[in-house]
């Protein structure tokens, strides 16, 4: 006679609450898991509970000690993503509805089963046409000419197209950004001849290649070492590495299979013609590109213009004055004491959503794309000058983004220390 089973240990709410926020903050903590921590240890105090958790890039393991001082130990894993701002946006006013004591542990686990069942706000081919406008919307940047624009339009749908099937296949997601940045290097050097084009291949590339460059997880991680959290931060450094060299290594198979050779990724003269009050207007289709790319819901595309504009604007007025890691520095400062003064109130967007756009707008995996592939193509020299940028500029952000919030934080505690601690509990 077979021995009876073991019952299954009981899933009490508190634990499923837990379990599911955790798993929802981990798949949604591509700009740092700063409080992670924070955020279960108020949702376990509100029903009682003392939660710790250990948190590392993609998974954590946590401990929860009941009223009765018995406990339940666990281990989550999520891959960290960048898809569904809305949700993001959601969340916020469920973790302050679970704080308020408004929700029982039970239907606070139903709202949360609700949230990661809900549908996308946007069709296929609205965010194809979101990643098109993304791209385009950051090409006057790179270089201010219409030629640029044209191919960038050509090479955005190329990019949208593959990002698009990626999310859609297990099987290539892996991969996703070898075969897309192959697939837009085919395109450019063997349809458009972008060998020969102002500015030099790479530079043309980019605005495409924009979606899956890991600008925001390389500031992530350099905040999180730099605050303390080396194993996240180092994690977070490697996989961005990982991406880049899969971005640069789709280019070279692309200059290679197309004929164009290594040697022609080197730079050449830019060609910037187009009238200054374009430059600045394109960063509207650049922020409804990235509203629709990554399901931002439509009632907060205002803030995150709000985001991109101050951002951009600071730079610019900051960087003519005192250069550019100034210029980026005073930005990203700017950008997060916005995003954590504006993201304090209920009725607001949380302080991601604000600061992301100008976070894009200030990004620096560019500058390391640029520098890799240089260096592949064998430009030893000119590839030092990318490389060292893309130091200075990417330490110059994320003490920016670390000042930003101190500073924000410091205001908050000052006035309303009620709402710090919310705030703090939700980033």
């Amino acid at each position: 006679m077979a021995p009876n089973p073991m019952p299954a240990p009981p899933q009490d709410d508190v634990t499923r609450l837990v379990r599911s926020v955790g798993k929802f903050l981990l798949r949604n903590s591509s700009e740092g898991t700063f409080d992670l921590h924070t955020v279960l240890q108020r949702i376990g105090s509100t029903y009682g509970c003392r939660v710790e958790a250990m948190v590392n890039m993609e998974g954590l393991s946590y401990v929860i000690t009941y009223p009765d001082l018995q406990q339940r130990t666990g281990v989550l894993h999520a891959q960290p993503s960048l898809e569904r701002l809305d949700l993001v946006s959601e969340f916020k006013a469920l973790n302050g509805r679970i704080l308020g004591g408004e929700l029982s542990a039970a239907e606070a686990v139903a709202a949360m089963d609700g949230l990661e069942e809900s549908r996308p706000p946007y069709t296929w081919w609205m965010r194809f046409l979101g990643v098109v406008l993304f791209a385009v919307g950051f090409s006057p940047s790179m270089q201010a000419n219409w030629h640029e624009v044209g191919m960038t339009v050509v090479l955005g749908g190329v990019m949208a197209a593959v990002y698009l099937l990626g999310e859609r296949t297990k099987m290539i997601r892996t991969m996703l950004p070898l075969l897309a940045s192959s697939a837009v290097a085919l395109v450019g050097f063997g349809v458009l001849d972008i060998a020969h084009a102002h500015g030099g291949p790479v530079l043309v590339m980019v605005p495409a290649l924009f979606v899956m460059i890991p600008g925001d997880f390389l500031c992530a991680a350099a905040a999180e070492i730099s605050v303390g959290q080396f194993t996240v931060g180092t994690i977070r450094l490697v996989q961005s590495t990982f991406i880049l060299m899969q971005l640069a290594g789709g280019v070279l198979l692309g200059a290679a299979l197309s004929g164009a050779g290594l040697a022609s990724l080197l730079d050449s003269s830019t060609v910037n013609d187009m009238p200054w009050v374009i430059t600045a207007i394109a960063w509207i289709p650049f922020t409804i590109g990235m509203a629709l790319t990554f399901c931002a819901r439509l009632r907060d595309v205002g803030w995150l213009m709000l985001g991109v504009y101050v951002a951009w604007g600071v730079q610019l007025v900051t960087t003519w004055s005192f250069g550019e890691v100034a210029g980026t520095f005073a930005a990203a400062t700017a950008l997060t004491l916005l995003g954590v003064l504006i993201g304090s109130s209920p009725r607001r967007p949380p302080s991601l959503v604000i600061i992301l756009g100008g976070v894009f707008v200030l990004t620096v995996g560019s500058m390391a794309l640029r520098g890799i592939t240089t260096l592949a193509g064998g430009h030893l020299l000119e590839s030092f000058g990318d490389l060292a940028t893309f130091v200075k500029v990417a330490s110059a952000l994320s003490f920016g983004l670390i000042v930003g919030t101190s500073i924000g934080m410091s205001i908050l505690r000052a006035l309303r220390p009620q709402v710090a601690q919310a705030v703090a509990a939700e980033r």
